[in-house]
């Protein structure tokens, strides 16, 4: 049985927060915006594009405007579905509407060990971070899920891909690519993973997460970074970050049109500049503690705004993905866990094909390895509400009930025993009596956690083929050179 379908849920009934109509209604004002404000594109190639488009430009602003029926044109280019390569086929997830997955996020720079001290992040902790993601059921792709602070800034993003690749089969996600010139590397690198440019293209064992900035900004590096992703089949994840009452609007619904604006602008350049380019509807909406200023990633709000983004994903006919972490928690704990399992929850219930953000504490500044282990159950529940109630003849099981009438025994029953398995069980929570749990030492689920990550790290190291590690030295050292 492949990974892929331990993550079969079917196909789901979305929760829906917004109508039909209202829908319509914010996407008609996300377009009013973009064809009477527009939007800031720090890059003259995405300028090109628009204005040989019919875009109204400004070179000196660097302001575009898009007419309406140009954003609907690059609309009818997108891919709905497609593959996200792992480094074997056994690890493949495709991106059909039928699975679910979460994935680990990056980069943090700090790492909370088992005393709870909190120290700077190395190339190891991703090492580390990808053997527990290999072994963990409930997580589909690994992360540079810190920075490599032990390594100089021009190639860490090649030693945190390399770390990644090396310790974990699962597709890999890429924060921290800044240009061109690393994807560049990137690319050759993944190239010898796959074994030729059009299996990379086919089965890109990496993507990319890419943002904008809010309001209404395209990065230059990153608007030329994603043309030279989308000409080599490298599916990136587009991740706006509006906060409410500071980047955008306090409203949920003026957020979500800036939102909204921010990943048409991009889809629109990049689909004209490369037609059936992979792109991936993400986004982190977020708002202000209007007390401290803090940022929380998990108040009700940012939990409707990403379910309204699944909702536009769907419209705009796109492949979602949900940065759901992000916990202002400080330690794993009772508040990690509500933030993240109704993040989780609701965002994957609205019809989500992913969500990231696993094992990040404190607004994803830190990385907790008994947090990872506890968002992979907090998954497998998630994963079992997904699925839903069957209503077939076996499920409905009214000859059972027939023939057990008023005899309560169907724990001994073939019936029982036939699909007890399919039962979601707990890893981590306190079954058994309380006289029990004390007899074990009366562990917390943070210890638990901890017991399981050790366990995990203990075991032998997935197998990484020699020839391949000497290319990948190769390549890192050519970039180092140059």
């Amino acid at each position: 049985m492949t990974h892929a379908e331990t993550r079969c849920v079917g196909k789901r009934r979305p929760l829906e927060i917004l109508s039909p109509a209202e829908v319509q209604r914010l996407h008609e004002a996300s377009l009013k915006i973009l064809a009477e404000v527009g939007c800031t594109y720090h890059s003259q190639a995405a300028l090109d594009v628009l204005a040989e488009h019919g875009a109204q430009v400004d070179r000196e602003t660097t302001v575009a405007k898009l007419p309406p029926e140009l954003v609907q044109q690059a609309l009818t280019t997108l891919p709905r579905s497609f593959v996200l390569g792992g480094r074997t086929p056994e690890y493949d997830l495709p991106l059909d509407g039928e699975h679910a997955y979460l994935t680990a996020d990056g980069c943090a720079v700090l790492v909370r060990e088992a005393d709870g001290t909190v120290r700077a992040s190395r190339k190891a902790d991703i090492a580390d971070a990808a053997r527990l993601v290999q072994r963990l059921p409930n997580i589909s792709a690994t992360s540079a899920i810190v920075s490599a602070q032990d390594y100089p800034e021009q190639t860490r993003v090649l030693h945190e891909f390399d770390a990644c690749l090396r310790n974990a089969e699962k597709h890999s996600i890429v924060v921290s690519m800044k240009d061109a010139r690393e994807a560049r590397w990137l690319i050759e690198m993944a190239t010898a993973v796959a074994g030729g440019s059009r299996e990379l293209a086919a089965r890109p064992p990496f993507s990319v997460i890419l943002c904008t900035v809010s309001p209404l900004h395209q990065e230059r590096f990153g608007m030329d970074l994603a043309f030279a992703l989308g000409q080599a089949g490298i599916p990136f994840l587009l991740y706006p970050m509006p906060i409410l009452g500071a980047t955008a609007p306090v409203t949920p619904a003026g957020t979500a049109v800036v939102e909204a604006a921010e990943v048409l602008a991009t889809v629109t350049a990049v689909q004209l500049a490369c037609p059936g380019a992979k792109i991936i509807h993400a986004g982190g909406p977020t708002a202000l503690d209007m007390r401290t200023g803090s940022y929380f990633a998990a108040v009700p709000e940012s939990i409707l705004l990403r379910a309204v983004q699944t909702q536009m994903a769907a419209f705009y006919g796109m492949p979602t993905c949900l940065g759901y972490g992000g916990t202002n928690a400080k330690e794993p704990g009772a508040q990690a866990a509500w933030e993240n399992a109704l993040t989780l929850a609701v965002g994957m219930l609205a019809g989500a094909d992913f969500a990231f953000g696993c094992g990040l504490l404190d607004g994803s500044q830190i990385f907790a390895p008994e947090q990872l282990v506890i968002d992979d159950e907090v998954f497998g529940i998630v994963t079992r509400l997904l699925r839903g109630v069957g209503t077939g003849p076996e499920q409905l099981a009214v000859d059972l009930i027939k023939q057990m009438g008023f005899d309560g025994h169907y724990l001994f029953n073939d019936h029982t025993r036939a699909h007890v398995r399919e039962l979601w069980q707990s890893r981590l929570g306190g079954g058994g009596t309380y006289a029990a749990w004390q007899a074990r030492g009366a562990p917390s689920t943070t210890q638990q956690a901890r017991a399981a990550v050790d366990d995990l790290l203990a075991a032998p190291a997935t197998e990484f083929p020699a020839d391949l590690g000497r290319e990948l030295d190769r390549i890192i050292s050519s970039a180092e050179a140059g």
